[in-house]
């Protein structure tokens, strides 16, 4: 990996793991400082990072994370929803011991870092977890266009495992449940668990814009 893609890689992950928060100045020189990496490394992934949304100059002040745009995630989460249900049918009609084995893993692991409330690795064994229902399906072209909208979905996603009372545990069993229907090869009732289970950020926004009130924008009238 080169230079400019480590520096935009590492920088990417704190957007997204609220490392650097929603509203925070950032400046190229303490980046530099901070990730020991070369200025123009550092101002490329900026660069790249602006054209991506995730960070704003502000003429006279400086270079701020962008907020989470509400409406943004909200229509990554249609597109995804859109998109998954009809991979998690496809995943149920080709699902095999292997991949059942690797999806066993992934809850296990998500298991044990809820003990441990670990959020970000928590988040990571979530991505790996519908990631895998693409790969069984022969849509891994499909994963990776989606990783290129899911950017602010993701910060909203990440956010909400930093609530202590969001249930962790419910997660978990949601993916019991679907994991279930794949391996049985049950294409309505796994289209059906999925569905309730993506919809969870219309049941969460409301925690998340009270906890974090300062975080967000284009936030909905009837919020």
């Amino acid at each position: 990996m080169n230079l400019n893609s480590q520096a935009y890689n590492i920088i990417l992950k704190k957007i997204i793991n609220t490392t650097y928060k929603p509203g925070q100045k950032i400046s190229e020189k303490d980046l530099v400082k901070e990730l020991n990496i070369g200025r123009t490394p550092v101002r490329e992934a900026i660069l790249r990072l602006r054209q991506e949304g995730l960070v704003a100059a502000i003429p006279q002040s400086g270079t701020y994370v962008t907020k989470i745009d509400l409406q943004v995630a909200a229509d990554a989460r249609f597109v995804r929803e859109s998109i998954e249900t009809r991979i998690i049918r496809e995943a149920a009609s080709a699902s095999d011991e292997l991949a059942i084995n690797k999806l066993n893993t992934i809850i296990a692991n998500q298991k044990f870092f809820t003990k441990q409330r670990q959020f970000e690795n928590f988040f990571s064994e979530d991505e790996a977890f519908h990631h895998e229902f693409y790969k069984m399906a022969d849509r891994q072209k499909v994963w990776d266009w989606l990783q290129t909208i899911n950017m602010q979905l993701n910060r909203f996603r990440m956010l909400r495992l930093t609530i202590e009372e969001l249930p962790w545990e419910g997660l978990i069993q949601e993916h019991i449940a679907i994991l279930r229907a794949v391996k049985n090869h049950e294409p309505d009732e796994a289209q059906r668990l999925l569905t309730k289970h993506l919809n969870l950020m219309l049941d969460e926004e409301n925690d998340l814009l009270r906890a974090f009130p300062n975080y967000f924008t284009n936030i909905p009238q009837n919020k």
